[in-house]
């Protein structure tokens, strides 16, 4: 699904996604030590995915978060969850 969009934009499956965030206003944090990746990184505010495009990276949305501590940290003290 990445793979065949990136194909078509002449991008990588990152740049993609990268390029989904910007599009939907959603600040990314990007890190590398190699300045052919920071290039690339860099690559994804010239051109646009197409609606359909957004819609299918949109549709792959499972409503599920792997940065709450409430899932992840149990028995550790408690953890309270992101979202209550």
């Amino acid at each position: 699904m990445i793979g065949g969009i990136a194909a078509k934009h002449g991008k990588t499956p990152a740049q993609c996604l990268l390029r989904w965030n910007v599009q939907r206003d959603v600040g990314v944090v990007v890190k590398s030590t190699s300045p052919a990746r920071i290039v690339e990184n860099l690559d994804v505010l010239n051109w646009a995915l197409g609606a359909d495009d957004v819609a299918a990276i949109d549709a792959l949305n499972e409503n599920k978060r792997f940065n709450d501590p409430g899932d992840f940290c149990v028995g550790m003290g408690g953890a309270i969850p992101i979202y209550c």
